[in-house]
């Protein structure tokens, strides 16, 4: 079976990197007084058993979970934290305030448990919901849903690293050959579709996508 257990990796890696970044920033405090910025992933998006039927309805839908994009991309998941007061390199100068911008980015969706048989649409309707989203989805759970294929839309995730395909309809070996597409993919379901009862099904997975760990 082809479950690999690494959900939230991403942001497990940003949290252990935060302590080490903020004491770089009290380190280098001294050497002026401009804001310094960090990035940590978000919460997922949580758009599981929600009935959905087709992608747009995302752009309407409320998540269970997470946060949806702010209108103003600008203010889009930013939190301000103060990081204290740091003294001054040079003797007798003024304590400088620095204030520290940590940045969430939303970096995994779920939609598993829909009514989705296509995903037509997904770019576009995930714009609404979070930035940059091309760039930024790394982890997606499409399972239990009525997917008979891998489409094109899916393959212009490009830092997709976690894809849960289970539960679906696809039926041909060849669909999964197409996931040779994204280069980061790591981490990939497929058990529960009818391309499972192949007998060749587990052997030509993993030779159509050696990187899968």
């Amino acid at each position: 079976d082809l479950r690999v257990v690494e959900k939230c990796v991403t942001v497990a890696g940003f949290i252990a990197g935060v302590p080490m970044a903020l004491m770089q920033t009290a380190a280098d405090a001294a050497s002026g007084g401009k804001d310094t910025g960090l990035v940590a992933a978000g919460p997922p998006l949580d758009y599981s058993f929600k009935e959905l039927r087709t992608c747009a309805e995302i752009e309407t839908e409320e998540p269970r979970s997470g946060v949806k994009r702010a209108m103003d991309p600008k203010d889009a998941d930013e939190t301000a934290k103060s990081v204290g007061q740091v003294a001054a390199a040079e003797a007798g100068a003024s304590a400088v305030a620095r204030k520290l911008v940590i940045k969430k980015v939303t970096t995994c969706v779920k939609l598993n448990n829909n009514m989705l048989e296509t995903l037509t649409g997904l770019p576009q309707a995930l714009e609404t919901a979070m930035p940059i989203p091309l760039q930024n989805l790394q982890w997606l759970d499409v399972s239990f849903n009525q997917l008979t294929t891998v489409e094109p839309e899916l393959l212009r995730f490009q830092n997709l690293k976690a894809l849960y395909l289970h539960g679906n309809c696809i039926g041909k070996l060849g669909a999964v050959e197409r996931l040779r597409k994204l280069p980061k993919l790591i981490s990939l379901t497929l058990n529960g579709n009818p391309i499972e009862s192949t007998k060749i099904y587990r052997c030509y997975v993993i030779g159509a996508l050696p990187s899968l760990k």
